[in-house]
């Protein structure tokens, strides 16, 4: 049975009247892009929906799902297009129109049979203006797209069409007529320079102005005087706000050319050759070049206003000017300059770029961030450039800007290594700010057993083994539709269950396909709230078994919980149990163990098959066990948890800070065993050696690919989840952005769910008594920088390289308000309270990542030995006594040599010589 557009949109609740325009809809298709965040649906309708309604819904529909652009394309039948739908095809054209914004408060339609004549009361240059961005085809194609019908669409200006004469339509049509004299003048500036070279600017440009520019007037700059989108932000106390990157434009310094108007636009607008613009931006690569005679020079920089770049070039500069530009710009700046843009057409620079040619220079102000928090809190969790692949921030940066913004202290975490705290530490020193010493590890826990819970029983006790088939696999958003189970003991099946379960949400087609679970199966079914007692019953207390079983256990225990049944049964994993006793198996999927011991083919992904399926596995395991000696479950917790396998458990994302010098040399230690010892794709920290070197060391859970988050994710039982939470020494939070990802796997149902899972990470602490500190995460500075880390992902082919996540380093006032949802009073004390507590622990002064000094390995005799060999080999070369020059040279080198320890390494050079020779 086909679903309804309302169906699909599930999560989507809307008004009465929206849900009835919904309803009707018929003949649907729905497009998306989910790595833009893009949703299109198409849809035909009996009767004719204003645009304001449709562009609700699709707000709504938009907010709902957090996503970029939500469209909603409607067809309607043929004989309902007149004259009363003309006001909202001109809405539509407004919206999607390159140019029609503001053009159609007055007009007048005629429509005939093929025909729609708009008369608007514009000067032809107006009416010219729309033809040029084709608007009237805009028109043609949203009528055609909606009715299925072709219109031949114009716009006109008829002599005798006397529109209202009031004094509000009088400046309107005033006002508009400024804006295209002043659009009218720019077109033919652009056509002129196009058609004649361009006249020289202010200014020495030493003969570039006489190259020719390319051919043709500049339409699309034209238009963009009425894209209010493409324009910087201007402010009234004199900033302007380009992407991300603020600058101070009110007093600007004039030191080249003549003053200008300092009113830059965005270099990202500019795509073809364009005259008298003026950008504003920092200097970059700075090089200057000089002709054969040193009398002549070509000057050339990046100029970035943050959101794009450009390459400003200058020729045939004078020796001069040249250093007076070298003085002003060679070490960077900020500067508004004007000029003209253009391609370079000489032969040897040819190509399809766009160059700014200065002309006019103005010193400007660039407005960096700043934290003017009263209390400063702490950032506790920040990657650098070490971060292999993932992070861009410089470690120098990091500590310079905790100092500019006056934080206490920042901390340095990389993922698995400590090559930044050599930058960190030398700009610590330099400028006198804390900085914390650490790292983001990639933890296993080897301590952990393939069975969850409390259980002392044998196996020959009665066990339910069973699977679950669902509709996704979030416990948050998702649903159960089967039950399957079977009571066993001894390798008999005593008992089966199986039921199928009305999930109340249309299946998706994917789950269809792998499960052969369809709507029209479940939809007489009994719903969770009946089903669930009676399976529960069917239980008892008994050991519960299944294949991944923190999945099938978790649905049971979330669903448990809302239906206020007690669930406390222990369960043991079937996949944790096959890697410990079949470690030859790469892969440990049901159907992989069943062909692994010969048990035949079953139907997958059923939940009544899968369970027998998963039962005679589980025999053939117990057989194994035997073999081995190993008779009971605690018997089989000693046995995993001696032979445990570091290098074949899951790894999680734990913060391991520096508190002493202990820690230091623990932390060392920790990170050199992890890459000789257990690496496999990461370097692995297991847990038994953590606690064995725990001393000096501050443990946080860290982000959402931590075993705590982890834990709460996948909606394990609340005591192991505290058990969890009591190894660390504080429970970490981040922004939702962070986490975001989340909502397109499914895992969360929706924004409200992701701050959610911060408010039971602050409820465990309350309970534990363990301080919940919010941290960025952060992977780069700016938030203008992201672009710069998405190339890096898409690089290494991850699907989601595009995604927006703002992994920025932030201020105390930026954190309070991310985290404004909690109060401010546990917002003050997740930001700023507690991230200073763990920063109180750290005895600075005790901890330096590199101890002072020179450290050359010592060998008795080193210094002698090469001077003789060196001596004697200069005699052999210039006789006996040897020249002054030669003498005074030889004692030159040695003593630099000697002085600073190289003497030793020459020996051990020489000998490693000797051996190699020696062998052959």
């Amino acid at each position: 049975m086909a679903k309804t557009l309302l169906q699909i949109l599930a999560k989507y609740t809307p008004r009465e009247e929206y849900r009835s325009i919904l309803s009707s809809a018929s003949e649907y298709t729905v497009r998306t892009d989910k790595e833009a965040r893009i949703l299109e649906i198409s849809a035909r309708f009996p009767s004719l929906i204003s645009k304001q309604d449709l562009y609700a819904i699709e707000n709504e529909i938009r907010t709902q799902y957090d996503l970029n652009c939500v469209r909603i394309l409607p067809h309607y039948p043929a004989e309902l297009f007149s004259e009363k739908y003309i006001p909202e095809i001109l809405m539509e054209t407004e919206r999607v129109g390159t140019v029609a914004r503001g053009f159609f408060g007055m007009y007048r339609a005629r429509l005939t049979q093929d025909s729609l004549v708009i008369d608007l009361p514009l000067g032809m240059g107006g009416i010219d203006f729309l033809r040029d961005a084709k608007t009237a085809g805009v028109i043609a194609r949203i009528i055609a797209s909606e009715f299925g019908i072709s219109v031949q669409v114009s716009l006109e200006h008829p002599s005798d069409y006397v529109a209202e004469e009031s004094d509000a339509y009088r400046r309107s049509i005033e006002d508009l007529n400024r804006k295209m004299a002043e659009a009218s003048r720019h077109y033919e500036d652009v056509v002129r320079n196009a058609e004649h070279g361009g006249s020289r600017p202010s200014g020495n440009d030493g003969g570039a102005e006489q190259e020719e520019t390319e051919a043709g007037p500049d339409l699309t700059r034209v238009m963009s005087v009425y894209d209010e989108d493409s324009t910087p932000d201007y402010s009234v106390d004199g900033q302007v706000r380009i992407g991300h990157t603020v600058f101070d434009i009110s007093g600007p310094e004039y030191v080249l050319g003549e003053p200008f108007e300092v009113r830059p636009i965005n270099i990202a607008s500019v795509t073809k050759p364009q005259k008298s613009v003026v950008f504003v931006g920092d200097v970059i690569c700075y090089t200057e070049d000089s002709n054969r005679t040193g009398d002549s020079f070509r000057i050339s920089f990046g100029l970035t206003d943050g959101n794009s770049t450009i390459e400003a070039r200058r020729f045939n500069v004078d020796p001069e000017e040249a250093k007076e530009l070298a003085g002003l710009m060679a070490k960077g700046g900020t500067f508004a300059m004007r000029g003209y843009v253009k391609k370079d057409t000489r032969k040897e620079f040819a190509n399809d770029d766009l160059y700014f040619f200065f002309s006019d220079v103005a010193k400007v102000k660039r407005i960096d961030r700043m934290d003017h928090a009263p209390e400063k809190r702490v950032e506790l969790h920040l990657h650098t450039m070490m971060s292999n692949m993932d992070a861009l921030i410089p470690p120098d940066d990091a500590v310079k800007t905790a100092k500019r913004w006056g934080h206490p202290a920042v901390a340095i975490t990389d993922h698995g290594n400590v090559q930044g705290f050599q930058k960190a530490m030398l700009a610590s020193e330099k400028i006198g700010q804390h900085v914390i010493y650490g790292i983001e590890a990639y933890f296993v826990n080897d301590t952990a057993s393939a069975i969850n819970g409390e259980y002392k029983g044998g196996f020959s006790d009665e066990f339910i083994v069973f699977d679950i088939e669902t509709t996704g696999l979030s416990v948050q958003t998702c649903k159960i539709t089967e039950i399957g189970a079977v009571k066993v003991k001894e390798g008999r099946v005593l008992e089966r269950y199986n039921v199928f379960v009305n999930p109340e949400t249309p299946i998706p087609e994917e789950i269809v396909k792998l499960t052969g679970i369809t709507d029209e199966m479940v939809k007489d079914a009994d719903t969770i709230d009946k089903v669930l007692p009676e399976f529960l019953a069917f239980c008892g207390d008994r050991l519960l078994i299944a294949h991944n079983a923190d999945f099938d256990t978790g649905f049971i225990r979330h669903n448990a919980k809302a239906l206020e049944i007690p669930f406390a049964n222990p369960y043991l994993d079937t996949v944790a149990l096959s890697r410990y006793l079949n470690p030859e198996l790469k892969k440990h999927k049901l159907d992989s163990l069943a062909e692994y011991f010969g048990l035949g083919d079953f139907n997958h992904h059923r939940a009544c098959d899968d369970a027998e399926m998963l039962a005679m596995i589980f025999f053939k395991m117990m057989e194994k066990l035997e073999a081995q000696d190993v008779r009971t479950f605690t018997d089989l917790q000693n046995e995993m948890s001696t032979k445990s396998d570091p290098l074949k458990l899951k790894p999680y994302h734990m913060i391991i800070l520096i508190e002493n010098e202990i820690g230091r040399k623990n932390l060392y230690r920790l990170i050199s065993e992890s890459y000789l010892n257990y690496f496999r794709r990461t370097p692995r920290i297991p847990k038994t050696r953590l606690e064995k070197f725990r001393e000096g060391l501050i443990i946080g859970s860290a982000c959402e690919a931590g075993e705590l988050m982890q834990a709460i994710i996948e909606g394990k039982p609340e005591g192991e989840i505290e058990e969890i939470a009591r190894f660390y020494d504080y429970l970490e939070i981040q922004p939702t952005c962070n986490n975001r990802f989340l909502l397109d796997e499914g895992k969360i149902a929706d924004e409200e769910g992701l701050r959610d899972l911060n408010r039971k990470v602050i409820a465990l602490g309350e309970k534990l008594e363990k301080p919940v500190c919010a941290t960025c995460d952060a992977h780069f500075m700016e938030e203008s920088d992201e672009i710069y880390r998405k190339v890096l992902l898409a690089g290494q082919k991850f699907k989601d390289a595009d995604r927006d996540i703002h992994l920025y380093y932030r201020t105390t006032e930026e954190m309070l308000e991310e985290f404004s949802y909690l109060g401010e009073e546990k917002a003050y004390e997740v930001v700023v309270k507690n991230t200073n507590l763990i920063a109180n622990r750290i005895d600075y002064d005790a901890i330096r990542p590199f101890p002072t000094g020179t450290f050359t390995p010592n060998m008795e005799g080193a210094e002698e030995d090469l001077q003789r060999i060196c001596w004697e080999r200069a005699k052999s070369m210039y006789g006996d006594p040897l020249p002054e020059i030669v003498s005074k040279r030889l004692d030159k080198e040695l003593t630099s040599i000697i002085k600073n320890g190289f003497a030793v390494l020459y020996m051990i050079a020489q000998k490693l010589v000797w051996y190699s020779e020696s062998q052959g």
